[in-house]
């Protein structure tokens, strides 16, 4: 008994100077630093520009490189259409033949490399509202920063409108509910461009509110003149996308703003730098050089930004490896 005493008494001492060496070890813990600050995600970097002052102008990219070029230009986001996989992937039109899964894979490898929010035209976003569910978590998962999904029926897109057809109503609302429950900050823009059974205009807009009432956090919408896109501004009551600079909305900020576009994505590249490809293998084929097509080449400083050759150069020193991009650093 005395033996157990002993110890039951050890323990009890031994507990007491523990909680002394604890207080006394207080102000050291407290003098720790701070944890580190959750990273902002690419979803609410996306959301506090599109709700701020400014228009948010996406510049339209295809690849890595043409994102991180509409970064180094100084562009805040950068939009990928579902036309930019069909074209890498497969160098077919935008007619429905790749899938959800294969565009948000693409799409995710740009929102990875580049330090501004990517915003991903999805298509429908899925079959059923589980596919949707599922795919919203996998693009939100991926770095995407905001999802575009419209309400066309896969016949319409494979057709390139040749057959009319939109979801019922409901049905795409119920996939805004499933992409809103999956998601956790990705902005999600309910697109309503397809052409209504009767090309109705303002059925169209009463789409738009009610995808807008259901969750959606903006509307893309196509319609004639600035003065449209206000009043259904006043009726939608949430963010407007619109595809600019073209004839109809200048890329700028004013234009936006008289027409209150909060989003605007621009027209797409890949048909200018493939004219620029063109026009150097004419020469190549007719001259064996490249002379007058090199003259158009993008210039050394902006090729080594969009390559991010100092942080690499930066990258390598701190272990020990040598940098590139001059005879010195070799």
């Amino acid at each position: 008994m005395a033996g157990k005493t002993n110890r039951r008494e050890f323990v009890q001492v031994a507990g007491l100077a523990a909680s002394g060496m604890i207080a006394a070890a207080g102000p050291l813990a407290a003098a720790e630093p701070a944890a580190r600050p959750a990273p902002r995600t690419m979803g609410a970097r996306f959301r506090e520009m599109m709700n701020g002052p400014e228009p948010l102008i996406c510049a339209n990219a295809y690849d890595v490189l043409t994102a991180r070029l509409i970064e180094v230009h100084g562009f805040k986001g950068v939009f990928v259409g579902s036309s930019a996989t069909n074209l890498e992937l497969l160098s077919l039109p935008d007619q429905a033949i790749v899938t959800v899964g294969e565009i948000i894979a693409h799409d995710s490898v740009i929102a990875a490399n580049v330090d501004i929010p990517v915003l991903a035209d999805v298509d429908d976003f899925g079959a059923t509202p589980l596919n949707v569910y599922r795919f919203a978590r996998q693009a939100e998962r991926g770095g995407i920063g905001c999802a575009a999904f419209d309400d066309r029926m896969p016949m319409n897109r494979a057709t390139n409108y040749a057959v009319p057809g939109v979801y019922p109503k409901a049905r795409m609302i119920d996939s805004i509910h499933a992409a809103a429950d999956a998601r956790t900050d990705m902005v999600l823009i309910a697109r309503c461009l397809a052409p209504t059974p009767n090309n109705s205009h303002a059925e169209m807009l009463d789409r738009a509110a009610a995808y807008a009432e259901a969750g959606a956090d903006a509307v893309w919408i196509a319609l004639p003149t600035a003065q449209d896109y206000v009043k259904a501004a006043e009726m939608i009551k949430k963010p407007l996308m619109a595809v600019v600079g073209n004839a109809t909305f200048p890329a700028t900020p004013e234009a936006l703003k008289a027409a209150r576009i909060a989003v605007g994505q621009t027209g797409p590249v890949v048909n200018i730098a493939l004219g620029a490809v063109d026009k150097t293998l004419a020469e190549l084929k007719a001259t064996g050089r490249m002379t007058e097509a090199q003259k158009g080449a993008l210039n050394p400083e902006t090729s080594r930004k969009v390559q991010q050759v100092e942080e690499l150069n930066a990258r390598s020193r701190k272990y020990n490896l040598p940098g590139i991009g001059s005879t010195s650093e070799r």
